[in-house]
């Protein structure tokens, strides 16, 4: 299969087309890991069986891995296993995992089947396996299914079932057909369009005056199991960096000249055009501002007459391929600051003036020659980074220390003593070497004296191997040693409890719009508005979506309340309520889509029932107890 695979991407026609492959997928299924897999242990690999498969412990390290990683960046701090069980993290990844071998089983038994030629296209087109420029990477694919625990055979037959569940879901979803009369009630209802206008207030500008003792105590006592000192922990890495094996190298004038013209196509420039447009639904309106344009008053009128900010109108440079096809041979027949006259197009009537032009632009050898050498040294040095791997694992594999390793196959090693999550020793001193996030992530998840899994590092173009050999865990932190982070803490508390009130006052002394601005201006508040949105399609001023559901819930002139981030608490009035279906057909048919995959996810929730009642599923508690 890898010889097929390495044959046919030195074919640059065939590469583009299946650059260009898009597998959608209904089911939430994971993918297998391409990032860091942290505290899998060789001993136990299945975390659970369900019917004549199993799921590996290390496609559900993966997944639970970049579930609790966001969490980690939001809250500053990870999970332990108790508490991921309790937030449900463990449940999410087991049961998505669950879910897939489900369908993959009732594939085999319906005796779906998958050609080679169709395994093959679907690891090529996979983004997970292309380089920067695009194109399918053997060296990234090699890597990525070895360090999530794959063979090369046993990744083909993944992605064989993959597509074999992917033909069984499609045919589920394609024979659903929705009547048009409760496609339209939908319709009606998450079409509805609501604009608001709101005010921030910000609770760190609140003033509460000098907080008791007694109450800094309280506030103590009642959270002291938060206060505690950072983890520190010592850690030993092996760095295998590609960019100092590519110094070792050599590249030769005809493998530079061969990239080039492998890539000469591609490095066109085509020309292209620089845009502002006023767009508008009614070609009657569109006729009437286009009596009105010319090029010194186009920002002016596209806001007085179409409600259009510079942004919307905006379009930046575009090329040939990325404007509809209705208008793109008027556009590109301007001049100059020339206005085009309004033309239709399916998103309705455009008028545009061109700003500026490219003209199409060839790339010679000569730009690009060093570009090139440099690349090809570094694709040498990922090689020899990825033949070093093998003896790398070789050696861990007898027993050599990372001491010894880093000796015999000159890879460096890099050593850290007593750092916390951020790479900050006890002292309060950033250690420079150990800044990498995913190396920083690997050491706090690994097992004390155990090294952990071989990661991809700085963009991919590296490898990285941790052992930690101290670690120093936790402790309570006195009231004293902790009275500034108690103290700034409790203030943030009382200061978003003061403007809560604040907030809620508001609300029930505002009776309509023109209460609503007075409020605004009483308080020295800046109204802002929103233009008109629906439920699914929420605006993007960064409403929190439990403010929206409110909204929606809401009648005209309605005021709600919500909090947004740790200090913000956002108050807005229903301005404007739209009732009228869209009659757009683009919009209409994106809905229609949506609902079809709405309610095809429902069903297939429902097949999954029946599956788990169908194939037995026996789930191995050892292995994921064994996460922290």
């Amino acid at each position: 299969m890898l010889t097929t695979l390495r044959n046919t991407s030195k074919n640059v026609i065939l590469k583009f087309v299946l650059g260009t492959l898009l597998t959608v997928l209904i089911i939430s299924f994971a993918m297998w890991g391409t990032e860091d897999l942290v505290g899998i242990t060789k001993k136990q690999n299945t975390v659970a069986s369900v019917g004549k498969l199993d799921v590996s412990a290390q496609e559900f390290y993966s997944l639970y891995s970049r579930q609790t990683e966001e969490i980690r960046k939001l809250l500053g701090a990870s999970l332990d296993i108790k508490k991921s069980r309790e937030f449900g993290y463990v449940d999410r990844a087991l049961s998505s995992l669950i879910n897939r071998a489900l369908f993959n089983n009732e594939a085999l038994e319906l005796g779906l089947s998958v050609s080679d030629r169709n395994v093959k296209d679907k690891i090529l087109s996979d983004d997970a396996f292309k380089d920067d420029l695009g194109q399918f990477s053997e060296l990234l694919f090699r890597q990525l299914i070895s360090e999530s625990g794959y063979t090369e055979a046993s990744y083909v037959e993944g992605t064989r079932q993959d597509l074999a569940r992917e033909q069984m879901v499609e045919t589920i979803r394609s024979s659903l057909i929705i009547p048009k009369v409760i496609e339209n009630k939908l319709g009606e209802y998450n079409l509805q369009e609501r604009a608001v206008d709101y005010v921030v207030i910000d609770s760190q500008k609140e003033k509460i005056g000098k907080i008791k003792k007694e109450d800094i105590k309280k506030y103590y006592e009642d959270n002291k199991n938060t206060f505690l000192s950072p983890e520190f922990r010592s850690a030993q890495t092996l760095l295998l960096d590609a960019k100092k094996y590519a110094t070792k190298s050599t590249v030769t004038e005809d493998e530079v000249q061969l990239l080039y013209e492998e890539r000469k196509e591609s490095l066109i420039e085509p020309e292209q055009r620089y845009l502002k447009q006023i767009l508008v639904q009614d070609e009657k309106k569109a006729n009437s501002i286009f009596i009105d344009l010319n090029k010194d008053n186009f920002i002016k009128v596209a806001k007085t007459k179409a409600n259009l900010t510079e942004d919307d109108i905006d379009l930046g440079w575009n090329t040939r391929n990325e404007l509809p096809d209705e208008i793109v041979d008027a556009i590109f027949n301007l001049k100059k600051n020339e206005i085009s006259k309004p033309i239709e197009s399916t998103f309705g009537w455009h008028i545009v003036i061109l700003i500026d032009k490219k003209d199409k632009k060839e790339v010679t050898y000569e730009e690009v020659k060093n570009n090139f050498k440099n690349e090809i040294l570094l694709d040498k040095g990922k090689e020899a980074v990825f033949d070093l791997q093998d003896e790398l694992e070789d050696l861990l594999s007898s027993g050599s220390t990372f001491e010894e390793i880093s000796e015999t196959l000159d890879v460096t090693l890099i050593k850290a003593e007593m750092i916390d999550r951020s790479g900050t020793n006890k002292n309060g001193k950033v250690n420079l070497e150990f800044q990498d996030e995913r190396i920083l992530r690997t050491i706090f998840n690994q097992s004390l004296n155990e090294e952990g899994n071989i990661i991809n590092i700085d963009k991919d173009e590296g490898l990285a191997i941790s052992i930690v050999t101290e670690i120093v865990e936790p402790k309570q932190l006195t009231l004293e040693e902790s009275l500034e982070e108690v103290k700034k803490e409790l203030s943030n508390k009382l200061k978003k409890e003061k403007a809560m009130k604040r907030a809620n006052e508001i609300q029930r002394t505002i009776k309509n719009e023109n209460d609503f601005r007075l409020m605004a201006k009483k308080n020295k508040l800046e109204i802002k508005g929103v233009q008109p949105f629906t439920r699914i399609l929420p605006d993007n001023s960064e409403l929190p979506i439990p403010l929206i559901s409110k909204i929606f819930d809401s009648q005209l002139f309605d005021v709600n309340i919500e909090t947004r981030g740790p200090n913000e608490i956002i108050i807005t009035q229903t301005v404007e309520i739209i009732d009228s279906l869209v009659k757009n057909k683009k919009e209409l048919d994106e809905f229609s889509t949506r609902v079809k995959d709405d309610i095809t996810i429902d069903l297939l929730a429902q097949f999954s029932e029946a599956l788990r009642k169908k194939y037995k599923i026996t789930i191995n508690d050892d292995v994921i107890d064994q996460l922290n």
